[in-house]
């Protein structure tokens, strides 16, 4: 039995956290953005999601990617869950679990998993300095003023020449998985929260990968961040 939540889960989730300050008393006065990225398989989410990480880091305030895998695992461990949680004021905890109670109100297979993974991603959303990965993370956070939400979209030869290159796996057998995966991911999204991840209407920039590269889509989405002023450097 886990006594310690920074002694007994895995080092990289407790890294994480620690480094968004979950479990300690909240020092920052600015309210961090939260960067969410959706997108078709075969794009450049990961590559885009860590150089995000690193352009936005400071020695005071790192960022923090969080992955579908991740934010699945933080939301089965109930120390984890309970941290998260308390570190939300009373009266944010009350509205949390209203929402989330609205939200799965359709009562999915599997609800309570997707309870704590939709509690998981709105805390991490409210508290920003954070880039989450999928699990349909811009969805969840809809109406959340710190939100800066991000859909990777690309041609489908695009995105098959990619998985060849990186699975070194022949065409037919990429654009399979491209597929399989493409309709996994809006499947999954749909179940949790009957609305259609791939719908730009979601999102506050939806980007051709194909036209820009990870770095540029970086340099985009910083741009945005500053002509909306969401970095503390803008907060005069």
């Amino acid at each position: 039995m886990r006594t310690n939540l920074y002694q007994k889960i895995d080092r990289d989730i407790a890294a994480q956290l620690k480094s968004l300050g979950i479990g300690e008393k909240r020092t920052q006065r600015f309210h961090f953005p939260c960067i969410t990225i959706s997108r078709e398989f075969g794009c450049e989410g990961t590559p885009l999601a860590r150089k995000l990480v690193q352009k936005l880091s400071t020695e005071e305030y790192p960022w923090v990617l969080f992955h579908k895998e991740l934010i699945t695992e933080m939301s089965e461990q109930e120390d984890i869950q309970r941290d998260l949680v308390e570190s939300l004021s009373e009266e944010n905890r009350g509205q949390l679990h209203q929402y989330i109670e609205h939200l799965l109100a359709h009562k999915p297979s599997n609800v309570e998993l997707f309870k704590k993974i939709a509690e998981t991603l709105r805390i991490l959303g409210e508290r920003g300095r954070s880039v989450i990965l999928g699990s349909g993370a811009a969805i969840i956070n809809a109406g959340l003023p710190n939100i800066l939400c991000v859909r990777l979209q690309a041609p489908m030869d695009f995105r098959v020449e990619r998985i060849v290159k990186l699975l070194d796996i022949p065409p037919s057998e990429a654009r399979d998985k491209v597929r399989t995966y493409d309709s996994r991911r809006e499947e999954f999204v749909y179940e949790f929260t009957r609305k259609d991840v791939s719908s730009p209407h979601h999102y506050h920039l939806v980007i051709d990968n194909s036209k820009f590269d990870a770095g540029q889509i970086t340099e985009l989405i910083y741009h945005a961040l500053v002509l909306r002023k969401m970095l503390p450097e803008l907060t005069g």
